[in-house]
């Protein structure tokens, strides 16, 4: 059957998202919900212009974006007969639109960070569970032949430690720098290296941060961490560390090292995106694919709506929910200087 979905979102990622979903056939976004109509219509006009440049002269007509606008999620939701729902709003608006979606039967995909506080993430969470809703979240390095490859290397190694890095630039958008509407660089940014870390060594019992604010004290409303490292104590007796920052712009963190590295008996490995470096005794294998990640992230949701099959995604709302728990442990541990322990979801 062909999926309908709906977007509350229409800027930045979710332009990744659409592009992706009228390339897959059993995908057809037929609504589109924003508070501002005209982000609406630019996304409309940039993905089907992306389109046109993408179509092979004499091909098949490329298929466009005709979705329907909307000012009011309510009236989306009550009439666009949606099977799903990408929410794609900046984190300190979330909540209302998964609640409407919820109580509409409609599948949700949320990008992350899902919420800054537990308290509504358990709230979703638990809605989600109860409605037998299929759900997914934005983390779409799940979805690599390399982190699939890492997780096998890793099944049968007693894993000692993994260190994780996530060293840039500041973005330009402005709530992103505020901590109440952020959460913070770990909470909306770095949360994918954490994310990695448990996905290829589980759950994280306690965390121990320490933050500061640097370098960007002149930034006109940045009052988040520009620098941050954090211990994780994984349940499986692993340890491990996430160095953050974002003070590295106009190409200085090129080169830095990124992703997650974990080290076993004899064995590391290093894994971000669709690279995986391998270092044995007398030996370093270095392998990449060329999966777009995000699109086999999309694809997956749409399969799990149309199959009525939670089971092909890797990163439900729950599951994101758990992640977004040792961020904001991290984070309290870093304002508070105490240890904390990852709060159940």
């Amino acid at each position: 059957m062909a999926v309908r979905i709906g977007f509350a979102g229409t800027g930045g990622i979710a332009g990744a998202h659409l592009i992706n979903l009228v390339r897959i056939p059993e995908a057809e976004v037929v609504a589109l919900y924003d508070v501002d109509r005209v982000r609406c219509a630019l996304a409309t006009r940039r993905i089907n212009g992306q389109q046109d440049q993408a179509a092979r002269p004499g091909g098949q007509e490329p298929r466009k974006l005709q979705a329907k606008i909307y000012t009011d999620y309510h009236a989306m939701l009550d009439e666009a007969g949606l099977h799903a729902l990408y929410i794609c709003v900046p984190p300190f608006a979330h909540g209302e639109l998964e609640r409407a979606a919820i109580d509409a039967g409609v599948a949700l995909f949320v990008e992350k960070p899902v919420a800054l506080t537990m308290d509504l993430a358990r709230q979703v969470a638990e809605a989600i569970q109860r409605k037998g809703l299929v759900s997914a979240s934005g983390y779409q390095t799940r979805y690599s032949e390399a982190a699939d490859k890492a997780r096998e290397l890793l099944a049968n190694r007693t894993i000692g430690m993994a260190l994780g890095f996530y060293l840039g630039g500041m973005p330009g958008t402005p709530w992103w720098r505020v901590q109440a509407q952020s959460g913070g660089q770990l909470v909306e940014q770095a949360t994918h290296t954490v994310d990695l870390m448990r996905w290829l060594l589980g759950d994280v019992a306690r965390v121990y941060g320490v933050g500061a604010l640097r370098v960007s004290k002149e930034v006109p409303n940045y009052d988040i961490f520009d620098v941050a490292t954090t211990i994780l104590h994984f349940t499986s007796g692993a340890i491990g560390n996430i160095a953050n920052t974002s003070i590295l712009g106009s190409g200085t963190a090129t080169g830095a090292p990124s992703g997650v590295h974990v080290m076993a008996q004899d064995f590391r490995l290093e894994v971000w995106g669709t690279t995986l470096k391998v270092v044995t005794a007398g030996r370093t294998v270095e392998q990449r694919w060329n999966t777009n990640t995000m699109l086999a992230e999309d694809q997956a949701f749409v399969e799990a709506v149309a199959r009525r099959d939670p089971g092909r995604v890797r990163s439900s709302y729950p599951d994101a929910a758990r992640t977004l728990a040792v961020t904001l442990a991290a984070e309290e541990s870093a304002r508070t200087g105490q240890p904390v322990d990852v709060p159940k979801v």
